[in-house]
């Protein structure tokens, strides 16, 4: 059997289990988007509770969380063999630790292994304090430009994360079978940088899980919310486009405002209830243009999302 790679391009969400599950079944090397984990191993061994690992950890969708890893056991108990591997997060996590035992920044500076996503992540965040300040009472164009400076440097982020990611799976592929990467969409870069360094001696497939499902209901394999386009845009290095950035700056702003953020569960009348929302919310953000975000965001930005989502709809409807 030759080597085959699958990078699958997911979500979060409980909805997004089956088609990752289907991927993961047909593999023989499952590799996931997660900082390496002392207890993860017991985990999956079942020699210590999920919900125990859970508890020693911060996971934003605790649903989902529980889940996956119950799929982990029965996949890891047919004899799958499972791998964390995100060396951005690892070096991160290392970072806290030192603060947290009372380490200073100078000390993360003279350690170069550590120092570069220091420098990153403290970038990122200064544009995002930089952000949260102005959009208190700055003018609007200057939050817009506001969020270009934060969108490149989080590309700049994703671009270092993703090449550390990218050579760490190489390092580590069998020279056989079927591997499964998970990464979430915001990580084209990963998918570039794989395919130049795999993509002459291995087949490597793109997929997005509930592609079938998106390509049903808007024509594409994803669909991306304004934001991710504009850092993608910044990632990849795309032709400057003041004009295009600043409107996808500006929609974000308002995508933001509308879009559900809490885990919601598939049920009965509605399988997919996140992806609908995502889709729903971004082709009504698509009909804005720059003036129309400029009006809204101070319309709506304390509104709850349902009275915010009546209000874009209604101005949209309007020019009808």
């Amino acid at each position: 059997m030759s080597r085959q790679i699958n990078i699958v391009f997911s979500s979060h969400r409980v909805e997004f289990l089956s088609s990752m599950t289907h991927f993961m079944q047909q593999s023989d090397v499952i590799i996931l988007e997660e900082a390496p984990n002392e207890m993860f191993r017991k985990m999956l061994m079942e020699e210590i509770s999920i919900e125990k690992y859970l508890e020693d950890e911060i996971f934003e969708f605790p649903i989902f969380s529980h889940r996956f890893y119950e799929i982990l056991q029965n996949l890891y108990r047919e004899g799958k063999k499972i791998l964390q591997v995100e060396p951005y997060m690892e070096k991160l996590l290392k970072i806290y630790d030192m603060f947290s035992e009372g380490k200073t920044p100078k000390d993360v500076e003279l350690m170069p292994e550590l120092n570069e996503v220091y420098e990153l992540e403290k970038k990122a965040t200064k544009e995002l304090i930089d952000f949260y300040e102005a959009s208190i009472s700055k003018p609007f164009n200057e939050v817009i430009e506001i969020i270009k400076r934060f969108a490149r440097a989080d590309a700049e982020r994703f671009r270092f994360r993703d090449s550390l990611r990218a050579d760490a799976i190489v390092s580590l592929l069998p020279k056989r079978g079927k591997v499964f990467i998970e990464a979430g969409a915001i990580h084209q870069y990963l998918r570039k940088v794989l395919i130049e360094k795999l993509g002459t001696v291995c087949k490597v497939n793109i997929f997005f899980a509930l592609e079938d499902k998106v390509k049903e209901l808007t024509g594409k394999r994803w669909i991306f919310p304004p934001g991710d386009i504009l850092t993608l845009r910044y990632v990849l290095n795309s032709k400057v486009d003041e004009t295009l950035e600043s409107l996808l700056s500006a929609r974000s702003l308002i995508y933001i405002m509308l879009i559900e953020k809490e885990e919601m569960l598939p049920n009965e009348r509605e399988q997919t209830p996140h992806l609908l929302d995502e889709i729903e919310v971004v082709k009504l953000i698509n009909k804005l243009s720059f003036n129309d975000c400029e009006r809204l965001y101070r319309k709506i930005r304390f509104k709850d999302k349902e009275e915010a989502k009546k209000i874009v709809n209604q101005l949209v409807l309007s020019r009808q």
